[in-house]
């Protein structure tokens, strides 16, 4: 089981490579049991509303990045921070049901007891959700990894406004190693007054808190990008093998149809063709017995 750490909670996936067979297959979801083609389609749309959130609260999450970076205030960047994090909290748990939704999508699809067909329409709508999750979650882990770059270039700026005698090595070496980090605040001591010093290294030590929070929730994501994946990949590969055995099973009864409309064909071809055989006989001795008749009056006759 891994866990994913957005904001203040935690989201458990439900391990990628579990056995389907090994899982109560009660196929609940939401107090929904899958048990008819409606109730799957019910929670195809549950898990559809829950990515299309997903998407709303990605572009949220991502504005109050940008007011964190430019905010000029403590107050002002301690509040936006604290709305952040109640937006991940809240996409924590949409992730959550959206990818339960999914896991009892799956074992619903995965169900020997229901036709083939049936099997192959419910895997293709669940691979396609599957999809658009996994979509999202890569957008959300992009637009992470690029706001902690602008992190990281803000955060340089205000160590170059503190210490302008700091080269770039300097600058960038302190911000991702702690004791290079040490040594400029050292600097930034020295050549500030006290309360400024304070204010800007208290500034730093924040920033640089937020930056591994980031890069904590980029690597968490990509985690979750690959276990759907996995997801999509083994649906998908289950999905074919229901589609071919389909389609064999398809071109055996069509070859079957064409076979019986042959033997059709071909017996009543044999029919009429005894019927014109029958015809010809009765003709023919039609025609002989008339010449036997006629050729018995001439004897008659004496003509013969």
């Amino acid at each position: 089981m891994q866990c994913l750490q957005i904001g203040r909670t935690s989201l458990e996936s439900v391990g990628s490579g579990t056995d389907v067979a090994s899982i109560d297959l009660s196929y609940q979801i939401d107090g929904l049991a899958i048990t008819t083609e409606s109730s799957f389609a019910r929670v195809a749309e549950n898990v559809n509303e829950h990515i299309g959130t997903l998407e709303k609260n990605i572009v949220h999450i991502e504005r109050l990045h940008s007011e964190a970076i430019y905010a000029t205030s403590p107050f002002r960047y301690t509040q936006v921070l604290r709305t952040r994090e109640q937006y991940a909290d809240d996409t924590d748990a949409i992730i959550t049901k959206a990818r339960a939704g999914l896991q009892a999508m799956e074992r619903a699809a995965n169900d020997s007891s229901i036709h083939k067909g049936d099997r192959a329409m419910r895997g293709g709508r669940h691979v396609a959700l599957a999809r658009k999750l996994r979509d999202q979650v890569e957008s959300y882990r992009k637009m992470e990894r690029e706001q902690a770059t602008r992190n990281r270039d803000r955060l340089a700026r205000l160590y170059k406004v503190a210490c302008p005698s700091a080269s770039d090595v300097e600058i960038y070496g302190a911000i991702e190693d702690p004791v290079a980090g040490q040594a400029l605040a050292q600097k930034i001591t020295e050549v500030c007054r006290p309360a400024e010093a304070r204010r800007v290294l208290k500034d730093v030590a924040d920033r640089q808190g937020d930056i591994v929070t980031i890069e904590r929730m980029v690597g968490e994501l990509t985690k979750l990008h690959v276990d759907i994946s996995e997801i999509v990949n083994r649906q998908q590969r289950k999905l074919d093998t229901i589609v071919v055995s389909v389609e064999r099973v398809e071109t055996s009864r069509t070859l079957g149809r064409l076979s019986e409309k042959g033997a059709q064909r071909a017996g009543q071809i044999g029919h009429r063709r005894r019927t014109w055989c029958i015809i010809l006989v009765a003709i023919a001795l039609v025609i002989a017995i008339a010449l036997s008749t006629t050729l018995g009056v001439l004897k008659s006759q004496g003509r013969l």
